[in-house]
């Protein structure tokens, strides 16, 4: 279940990289932001978050800012480059993972260092803008949902 926090944040789940590099999206967060399961997804780091990465809503795309980034990325769009393979451009780090019919994603070792991140790490999942959804390890809103008790915990 997700919870709205003082300030009307929005967490949809807690999830946890597994040894392998999988990661589970939140179905609710999925569901929100249109994203079908077994497709492609893409993902960024922001400018400013140096421990996690958005997960991009592609149809979205290209009538938003990110228009611009993304018609000078083809390999990204196209998905020509190897899934988890990272392109930077303009201070963000963009790679594109199979989302599975199991709602997990896998990312090599390597990109989830680009990330800032490692097996192990427990991320939150919260809404951010209608374009993409946060997967955060750190920062106020990490310790504000630290505190709540009903979001889910995926491991």
């Amino acid at each position: 279940m997700a919870v709205t926090a003082k300030g009307g944040k929005y967490f949809y789940a807690w999830s946890t990289i597994l040894p392998d590099g999988s990661f589970y999206l939140p179905d609710q967060a999925l569901q929100e932001y249109n994203i079908k399961l077994n497709s492609k997804i893409i993902l960024m780091t922001g400018r400013n978050t140096s421990k996690g990465f958005s997960v991009v809503c592609k149809d979205l795309i290209p009538n938003s800012p990110l228009a611009a980034i993304f018609g000078s990325l083809p390999e990204l769009q196209n998905h020509t480059i190897p899934e988890g393979q990272t392109i930077t451009f303009k201070e963000r780090t963009f790679c594109w993972a199979l989302l599975n019919q199991d709602r997990y994603m896998t990312l090599p070792r390597k990109t989830w260092q680009q990330f800032g991140l490692k097996p192990g790490d427990r991320l939150l999942c919260l809404r951010a803008t209608h374009l993409a959804f946060n997967i955060l390890s750190e920062g106020p809103y990490i310790e504000l949902a630290k505190q709540m008790r009903d979001i889910l915990v995926y491991e």
